[in-house]
C-alpha cells in the first residue's frame, strides 16, 4: 500500500491518527467502515473531526502500523511517513490541497491555518496480511545475465522524482546565488591606477587618490549583507529539528534568535541591497511565501 493509504486504514483501525507539524484526525466510534468485498459506504456529517496542530508529534502507533503491513524497517518506515509529509507540508505552503482519499482534503486558509473539508463517502478496508518470508531451500548461482524485470513504480516513484526535482531546483538556486555573490565581490575589487608623468604637483596626486578611495568606498558600500528568513518558530525544538532537515538537503541556512521567543531560520547573502527583493521573490517559490528580508 502507498503511505497514503496506509494513513487511512489506520484511521479507520485506530480512529485516530496524527501527522507530525499537521494535525489530528479522529473518527466518530459509530461510523460504519465497509470491509473488502463491500462499496463504499456514505460517510454522516462531522463524523471525520481535523485539529490543526503545527506541533503534533510522531505517532508511533501509525509508523508500527506502516513496519507491520509493508514489512520495512523502523527507520526506513519512519523515513517514508517524514518525507511524505515534509513533501504535502510544503505543498500547502504554496497553495496546492492535499487530498486524504476516504478521509478528506486540507486546504491552507488565508489565516495561516489548514482548512479541513470531510470526504462524502468512506473507502473499504482491506485485510492484506503481511507477506510471510520464506527461505529458498537451494540456490544455483549463474552468471547468465537476467533480463531486466519491466517494473512500474508507481506512487512512490512519482514521490522521489518529485522530491528529487525540488532538492534540484533548491540546489540550482544556491548556486546562483553564490555565483552572483562571486561576481559582486569581483566587482568591488577596485584597481586604482595613477599616472604620476601627467600630474603637475603632490597637491593634485593626493586630491586624485582621495576622489578614488571615495568612489571605491561607494562601490564597497553598495554591497551589504542580509538575510532571507525563510521560516519562523515560537519552538526551539521545531526550529531545531527543521534546521536539521534543511542542512541535510545541502541549503547554508542559520537558526537564530533575538528574543528567546522567536526563532527564525535564516539564509545569509552577500549582495547588494537592490537585489534583496529579486532573492526573495526566488525563494518564496522553494519556502512558501513567510520569507521576507532581514538586515544584520
Amino acid at each position: 500500500m502507498k503511505t497514503e493509504q496506509l494513513i487511512v486504514q489506520y484511521l479507520y483501525h485506530n480512529k485516530k491518527v496524527s501527522l507530525q507539524d499537521i494535525g489530528t484526525f479522529t473518527i466518530s466510534p459509530e461510523v460504519n467502515i465497509p470491509t473488502e468485498n463491500d462499496k463504499d459506504t456514505p460517510l454522516p456529517p462531522d463524523a471525520i473531526q481535523f485539529i490543526w496542530d503545527q506541533k503534533a508529534s510522531v505517532d508511533e502507533g501509525l509508523i508500527n502500523y506502516i513496519i507491520e503491513h509493508t514489512r520495512k524497517i523502523r527507520p526506513l518506515a519512519t523515513s517514508d511517513l517524514e518525507s511524505y509529509i515534509m513533501l504535502n507540508t510544503q505543498f500547502l505552503n504554496i497553495g496546492k490541497p492535499l487530498i486524504l482519499e476516504g478521509i478528506g482534503t486540507l486546504q491552507k486558509a488565508q489565516s495561516g491555518e489548514y482548512a479541513f473539508t470531510q470526504a462524502v463517502t468512506s473507502h473499504a478496508i482491506y485485510e492484506d496480511s503481511p507477506k510471510v518470508i520464506t527461505e529458498k531451500q537451494k540456490e544455483q548461482v549463474s552468471f547468465k545475465t537476467l533480463p531486466r524485470e519491466n517494473t512500474s513504480g508507481g506512487g512512490a516513484t512519482a514521490l522521489w522524482i518529485i522530491v528529487l526535482l525540488l532538492l534540484a531546483g533548491a540546489g540550482f538556486a544556491a548556486w546562483y546565488f553564490m555565483n552572483e555573490r562571486d561576481k559582486a565581490t569581483e566587482n568591488t575589487n577596485v584597481v586604482v591606477t595613477t599616472d604620476t608623468a601627467a600630474m603637475p604637483d603632490t597637491g593634485t596626486v593626493s586630491l586624485k587618490k582621495t576622489e578614488d578611495s571615495l568612489a571605491a568606498a561607494k562601490a564597497v558600500k553598495d554591497t551589504n549583507s542580509f538575510y532571507i528568513v525563510i521560516n519562523t518558530f515560537s519552538d526551539r525544538a521545531a526550529a531545531t529539528k527543521s534546521l536539521k532537515k534543511l542542512t541535510a538537503f545541502g541549503n547554508n541556512v542559520l537558526l537564530s534568535t533575538k528574543d528567546s521567543a522567536t526563532y527564525s531560520i535564516r539564509m545569509p547573502f552577500v549582495l547588494p541591497l537592490t537585489d534583496t527583493l529579486r532573492v526573495k521573490d526566488s525563494l518564496s517559490k522553494f519556502f512558501g511565501s513567510k520569507t521576507f528580508v532581514e538586515l544584520p
